[in-house]
């Protein structure tokens, strides 16, 4: 086996070389013509493309490997897009587009866990882009931005020293730097970048908390607002800008079922929103090779757990909706539970499993239930602690309505509008709410 480098050897100066190039200000101007602004914005994409590639082949060179790949997560958070790539030698690099789905190592990495992979066996386990005898896998993200993944590849068996992995992270912070200061300049000069970062998309927050700050910016992509699914009625609603944090979350799987999640976790620090959108990510990753929603939650916490450094763990509850329109599978993990809610009740269920990322053995069990024509199921991740039957009675009394029609008509946004305001006037202050209601 071939040793790692010297732990004190320096790498190339164009990998921590200056970030930032001295460029003016974005200025108010005429808006140059449609041709003009095509071809600036394709040299700023070729001068993106020459840095990127000049921090791979520094990498490269100064771990003395023989190849990199920089992936990019899609806006839908279930792709991985080619974005750079640099090899030694002529060499092909890895697939174009790769699914999360398939993508073991990488989705590990965008929890939070480096990936390390010294010689054949280990390589064989996982799945690698291009075949080597040695690999790292790192994630490329921002406090507040999880971008994508680094690999690097030796040709040969070989091992990594701690220093190495280290100064692999700065290099794997540099281009998440490089990825967000190319969005900065495109926002400066209006334009509309052509690279695959993620849009920005609307947030649903409720006036029932405190109102965050007006400069307060969503981080953790949120779903279409008007999602295709004939059958189902779906919604979400977080409290955004206050403690804990959450997210909701849904997506169509390839086989023609439905996840539906919201998370939260009770963490005010930078670390909050990179594990919500780990978590968001490793949903859509595994949602569709499980079989119902606790080997759903199962994997998930395996894939936490990994990278977790400890804490609080999140609060997760999920929902697998069946092609038939009628049966859902459902789990939940900390402090989290779903209410199955109608005019004239609201039957509430707690999580009785560990929060995510907690144990590397915990495993999650699901509850098959049937919904009834216009009856509402809620997800809820955090704030919702419902031990006691009393509280659960003054839950449904609070929820009853006087117009049965009334409630059945009423939109999902506002249902859960109504939801969150009787959680909160029996001391309850849900994070996260998700919204099912069958048609």
């Amino acid at each position: 086996m071939q040793s790692g480098i010297n732990q004190q050897a320096a790498l190339p100066g164009e990998i921590l070389g200056a970030v930032v190039p001295k460029v003016a200000e974005p200025q108010v101007v005429t808006r140059p013509s449609a041709a003009a602004g095509q071809a600036v914005l394709a040299s700023r994409q070729d001068k993106l493309d020459q840095r990127l590639t000049a921090v791979l082949r520094g990498l490269v060179s100064g771990f003395a490997c023989d190849a990199a790949d920089f992936y990019l997560l899609n806006a839908a958070s279930n792709e991985l897009v080619l974005r750079s790539h640099y090899h030694a030698e002529e060499g092909e690099p890895g697939a174009a587009r790769r699914t999360l789905a398939a993508a073991r190592a990488d989705v590990t990495a965008l929890a939070g866990s480096a990936i390390v992979l010294e010689d054949d066996v280990e390589v064989a386990g996982w799945p690698v882009p291009v075949w080597c005898g040695a690999a790292i896998c790192l994630p490329v993200a921002s406090d507040e931005t999880i971008h994508g993944t680094l690999w690097l590849y030796s040709s040969q068996p070989r091992t990594f020293a701690d220093a190495e992995l280290e100064l692999a992270e700065v290099v794997a912070g540099r281009l998440a730097v490089e990825i967000e200061l190319n969005a900065w300049r495109v926002a400066g000069s209006g334009g509309n970048d052509p690279a695959p970062t993620p849009p920005p998309v609307e947030v649903e927050t409720s006036s029932a908390t405190p109102a965050a700050s007006p400069t307060t910016k969503a981080r953790i992509a949120r779903p279409a607002s008007n999602p295709l699914v004939d059958e189902w009625e779906l919604a979400g609603w977080t409290f955004d800008g206050v403690t804990p944090q959450a997210f909701y979350d849904w997506q169509t799987l390839p086989d023609g079922r439905t996840l539906v999640a919201t998370g939260s976790i009770d963490c005010a620090d930078a670390m909050a929103d990179g594990w919500l959108q780990a978590a968001r990510i490793a949903l859509r990753a595994h949602a569709g090779a499980a079989s119902d929603a606790g080997e759903l939650l199962t994997r998930v916490n395996h894939t936490l757990w990994l990278a977790s450094p400890g804490g609080e763990g999140l609060a997760v509850s999920v929902a697998m909706l069946d092609v038939d329109g009628t049966h859902a599978s459902l789990a939940t993990a900390g402090e989290a539970g779903f209410a199955r809610w109608r005019a004239s009740s609201c039957d509430w269920t707690s999580a009785n499993c560990p929060a995510l990322g907690w144990s590397e053995r915990a495993v999650y069990s699901p509850s098959r239930v049937e919904l009834l024509v216009r009856e509402r199921l809620v997800l809820t991740a955090a704030g919702m602690p419902i031990a006691e039957k009393r509280d659960a009675h003054r839950l449904s009394s609070r929820l009853r309505h006087s117009s049965p029609d009334e409630l059945r008509a009423m939109p999902g946004k506002r249902a859960l509008r109504l939801f969150a305001e009787a959680a909160h006037s029996v001391g309850k202050r849900p994070a996260g709410l998700a919204l099912v209601r069958r048609r």
